[in-house]
């Protein structure tokens, strides 16, 4: 195992030299699979939403695709989406160029184009009684997720706006670093992608206000580890600020996260 981590290598890949996935490619895949879907007999009815670790330029590694939400805005009374979802894959796969490139995995397709993969989730358009929009899936067992992908984008933005390019970066360090000892430290796995962006996005604004980015690492690292060893692990949310991060769904187990975190904390103060 790694006895390690130089800290500033990481900081200086991460924060001075990434690149930022271009919004331009973001716009050109929407307006692709647009195309792709426009024969669909309720086409003018669907909203294409993207949304994700790529959208929000938080990206580290290729398993994070970018995530493109085709959501049916009237549905008739139906509530199970996987009629919707078979028909854009038939649709797709009548397209020559990518009739191969399109693969249905779950409740969700994978689009592959120019070396990179889409995933596609159609869905359809939910609103509840606080008239809070989202979007229903229905996966392979039948069993409808609501998803919000517009608060997810809202709620980010929102932070980033606040917080500045802080925030940005202390993601794509964190994810990084775990990535790096994923394969080494069993318990790093309980923390994917998308959790590491949401226990970020969690932190208070102030943690973000900062010159020195390995103190600030450190400070984050004592907050949620303090956050989710309390009582108060439940108010910790996903983006979306609706659904808890410590959901069944979610399965995330606490004592192996912190026990990740633990072994991070230490790796880290031994390289400084």
């Amino acid at each position: 195992m790694k006895q390690n981590i130089d800290l500033y290598e990481y900081i200086n890949k991460w924060v001075g030299n990434s690149t930022i996935y271009p919004y331009y490619k973001i716009d050109f895949k929407l307006d692709l699979i647009s195309k792709l879907i426009s024969p669909y007999k309720s086409f003018n009815n669907i909203s294409i939403l993207a949304s994700g670790a790529k959208r929000n330029r938080t990206d580290v590694n290729y398993m994070e695709y970018l995530s493109v939400y085709l959501i049916l805005n009237e549905t008739e009374g139906a509530t199970d989406t996987r009629k919707f979802k078979l028909s854009i894959f038939d649709l797709i796969r009548k397209n020559d160029l990518y009739k191969n490139k399109i693969n249905e995995i779950s409740y969700y397709l994978i689009l592959e184009h120019e070396n990179e993969k889409i995933m596609l989730l159609p869905s359809f358009k939910n609103v509840d009684e606080n008239n809070i929009e989202g979007a229903m899936i229905t996966d392979s067992n039948g069993k409808n997720d609501i998803f919000y992908p517009k608060l997810d984008n809202k709620n980010f933005d929102k932070k980033e706006q606040e917080c500045g390019t802080n925030f940005i970066n202390l993601i794509k360090i964190f994810k990084y670093i775990f990535l790096t000892f994923s394969s080494e430290i069993k318990s790093m796995n309980e923390l994917s992608p998308n959790i590491i962006e949401a226990l970020i996005w969690n932190l208070p604004n102030e943690y973000f206000k900062f010159n020195d980015y390995d103190e600030a690492i450190l400070k984050a690292i004592d907050y949620i580890y303090e956050k989710i060893s309390s009582d108060d692990y439940m108010s910790l949310s996903e983006i979306n600020d609706i659904k808890v991060l410590f959901s069944i769904k979610n399965n995330l187990h606490r004592k192996e996260i912190l026990k990740a975190l633990y072994k991070i904390k230490q790796i880290i103060h031994e390289s400084m």
